[in-house]
């Protein structure tokens, strides 16, 4: 099916007028337009709700961090702003927000900036399918996201945005795939792992696919050996703001010991997202081709490989393991038995994934103003936000969660 050029219809002006009376009951519709007429408008509308909805996400955990950063931002000159990056190894993302800080604009736009981002470049790539993109395979794509978890931690996914636009340039022939490495290593130092991984991507592909399967072999204990190598690599680098990081992350507490603390519904999520990888994995092994987007998935691949076991770094990385891997797979469209199975997997357990994600983040949605996406108008939910006031009320500022609400 041709997509249908630009040109307004009545079904839009309709689309659009409901999209701002009851945003929620709008989205319904636009999935059913998207897969009818193949036309960007619905995709924006959708990536707008989309990157509406985590805007409103009450401000905890690492959002926590970040809203009081900002405030800090409104009364800090220049100076002070060198000052707080002294000891910050990674600085673009903090530079950011001081100018939205300094200018008044709310710490809203970059969430939902960051959301819409990502929700927009999926419909992007599936609308530019020569062949028909069936409904099934647009929910499952867009659905591969936790826009939630993604709103909440802010720094990481930004990062991770900037790195699959740069590997896409790579793909599509552009020269600014390293730029974007580096900017997004500049947002978040952990992307400093996706530039070797990058000319990993180099290789010949029966070498990478033979890397591939070795990696298989240290998932189980991938854990300790990454510890051990990353404790002898940390004594030769300087101190710094760097090394420090490099030892929380890979060391310290968000490597395994913050495992021990998940709740029920996390544990649930931590094996869902291992199931799901494991299923995109099995494709990979199972099939071979040598088109531009499985030798940029592979390095990918190999690297959750090695982060299996840790809980928190496999579940930031898998971010880019998860996109690339489900657009390969949409890309090469196999019709052996295999493949089929998996696909048929997929739309098992993405929704339910899914569906889990938004479970786990039912304090946040409790505690803020995102349950008013269900009976607001896009005008009242763009404009509300969350004051010095409503955190110090609602926000414990030792645990950075909500106060008054229990889990379910």
């Amino acid at each position: 099916m041709k997509a249908i050029k630009n040109k307004l219809y009545t079904s839009d002006l309709f689309l659009a007028c409901l999209f701002l009376v009851a945003p929620f009951w709008s989205l319904p519709l636009s999935f059913f337009q998207i897969y009818k007429t193949r036309r960007r408008f619905y995709a924006l509308l959708i990536s707008i709700f989309f990157g509406l909805t985590a805007s409103l996400l009450a401000p905890t955990g690492d959002l926590y961090r970040a809203y009081m950063t900002y405030f800090q931002f409104q009364e800090t000159d220049f100076n002070g702003l060198l000052i707080f990056l002294n000891d910050k190894p990674d600085f673009l993302f903090y530079v950011i927000l001081y100018v939205f800080a300094q200018l008044g604009i709310s710490i809203r736009i970059i969430i939902f900036g960051l959301i819409f981002s990502f929700f927009n470049l999926s419909f992007n790539l599936l609308l530019k399918q020569k062949r028909q993109i069936s409904m099934i395979v647009v929910l499952l794509f867009i659905l591969q996201f936790d826009f939630l978890l993604q709103g909440l931690f802010l720094r990481f996914p930004l990062a991770m945005l900037f790195v699959i636009y740069g590997y896409l340039n790579k793909i599509d022939g552009k020269k600014q795939a390293l730029l974007f490495l580096l900017l997004a290593s500049l947002i978040h130092f952990a992307a400093l792992i996706t530039i070797p991984l990058f000319f990993l991507s180099k290789i010949k592909f029966k070498r990478l696919h033979l890397i591939l399967l070795i990696s298989l072999f240290i998932m189980p204990f991938g854990s300790i050996l990454f510890m051990y190598l990353t404790n002898n690599f940390i004594h030769y680098l300087p101190e710094s703001p760097l090394k420090t990081k490099i030892d929380i992350y890979f060391l310290g507490y968000w490597a395994l010991d913050f495992f021990e603390e998940r709740s029920w519904k996390a544990l649930l999520l931590f094996y869902l997202e291992r199931i799901f990888y494991i299923l995109v994995l099995l494709y990979f092994i199972f099939t071979k081709d040598q088109n531009k987007f499985r030798r940029y998935t592979l390095p990918f691949l190999i690297l959750i490989n090695i982060l299996f076991s840790f809980p928190n770094l496999f579940s930031r990385y898998s971010l880019l393991a998860f996109f690339f891997g489900l657009y390969t797979i949409i890309q090469e469209n196999r019709t052996t038995a295999i493949s089929k199975m998996i696909k048929m997997s997929f739309a098992i357990i993405i929704p339910i994934l899914f569906t889990v994600r938004i479970v786990a983040q039912q304090k946040n949605i409790r505690a803020g103003h995102i349950h008013s996406i269900v009976y607001s108008n896009f005008i009242s939910l763009s404009f509300k936000s969350y004051d010095l006031k409503w955190i110090e009320k609602h926000i414990d500022r030792e645990t950075a969660t909500p106060k008054y609400i229990k889990p379910l």
